[in-house]
């Protein structure tokens, strides 16, 4: 998945659909501009790092665990590959990407949409904040 190659308005969410938690998505605004929301877990099941809602990364983003394992590498350039490690709050690995080659495992499911990016999770936070 390159990081901007999204059409203006779609979205693209990777769920854990054991637990109905959206974990990583990836949205362009009215511009094309891509904005990207995440909540990343380790091997471990435990938060290393929660978003909080969409941000845009104009500088890129690394995000590794605490033993270094990368799970997430958000590029500066768009036209660059977006590498990730997506585990659930249980452990489980639900998929990976190097940039060139992507696995897919049991328990992930993935939603296109032209919201925005405006899912369940992040429906809930704005209403919180509001």
């Amino acid at each position: 998945m390159r990081m901007g190659s999204r059409r203006a308005g779609t979205s693209t969410s990777f769920v854990d659909s054991e637990l109905s938690e959206v974990l990583l998505t990836f949205s362009s605004d009215e511009t094309g501009s891509t904005q990207v929301s995440f909540c990343l877990y380790d091997s471990q099941g435990a938060l290393v790092q929660d978003s909080e809602g969409f941000q845009r990364f104009p500088e890129g983003l690394i995000v590794r665990d605490a033993g270094g394992e990368l799970l997430l590498d958000l590029p500066a350039e768009a036209e660059a590959f977006v590498q990730y490690r997506l585990f659930n709050r249980s452990g489980r690995l639900l998929t990976w990407s190097d940039g060139g080659r992507t696995q897919i495992f049991g328990f992930l499911r993935m939603e296109h949409g032209g919201n925005g990016g405006l899912n369940l999770r992040n429906l809930k936070r704005a209403a919180e904040k509001a």
